[in-house]
Order: structure tokens, then sequence, then C-alpha cells
């Protein structure tokens, strides 16, 4: 699928699940930036704060899409390519070498079992990082 089939594939699934957005709500602030827009916060000389958040997002990200969850610092603590999401989830789940994630839930489609488990894991990571 090209750039336009991932997003497309993620709004019409994966941002159309009620459980999922109930955790985007909850759990995270939600955004997106486009890679000129973080190319050029890094090559931004006044603000260096904003250079070294845009170079952390540049470093973990693979065209076309990277779902990135950060920490309020800048620091990813866990990523996913599109198109690798996507290919995991067109997979059948005998198919899927070590079982990285699992379709056994109470989702129908993988799309959004396979997204829930992305945010899960990512809260899972990051949250221990927060405390004070």
């Amino acid at each position: 699928m090209g750039q336009g089939g991932s997003g497309r594939t993620l709004r019409e699934t994966v941002l159309e699940s009620s459980p999922i957005l109930a955790l985007l709500n909850e759990s995270f602030i939600s955004t997106w930036s486009l890679v000129k827009e973080l190319e050029d916060l890094q090559n931004n000389q006044e603000n260096p704060s904003h250079q070294k958040l845009a170079s952390l997002h540049l470093e973990k990200y693979s065209f076309p899409v990277e779902m990135m969850i950060c920490l309020p610092n800048g620091t990813v603590v866990h990523h996913i390519n599109a198109n690798y999401f996507l290919d995991i989830t067109s997979m059948k789940p005998e198919d899927i070498e070590n079982h990285v994630f699992s379709f056994s839930s109470t989702f129908e489609d993988p799309s959004t079992a396979t997204y829930m488990q992305f945010l899960k894991e990512g809260l899972r990571r990051g949250l221990p990082l927060l405390q004070p």
C-alpha cells in the first residue's frame, strides 16, 4: 500500500474503534508531524529544545509513516512503521514469527487488536519513566 493507503486504512479501522479512541483520549496526546516540518525544526538554530525534539523523532522515522509513543521530553518509548503494521495485520496469526502480536482479543479486526497492543505496550514502557 502507498502512503494514502496506510493512513486511510488506519482512519477507517483503528481510529473508528471506541476502545481505541477511549484509550487515546485517556492516556495520550495524539498529534502528527510532517517530516519536512521536523527537518525545519531540526535545522533551526534559534530553538535548541525544538531541535532536540525533532532529532529524537527523525531518528526513529522510516518512510512513509512512523507511529511513535513519546514521553513529554521527546524520548521515543515505542514505535512502529505503518507498512510493517499493515503487513503484520494482513498475516494469519499462525504465520507471525515469535508471535510478536497476538490477535486473541476482543477485537474482530486484526488492525484494531494490533494497534491496541501497540498503545498498551507504549504505556507499559513509558509509564514507569514518568514516575517521580
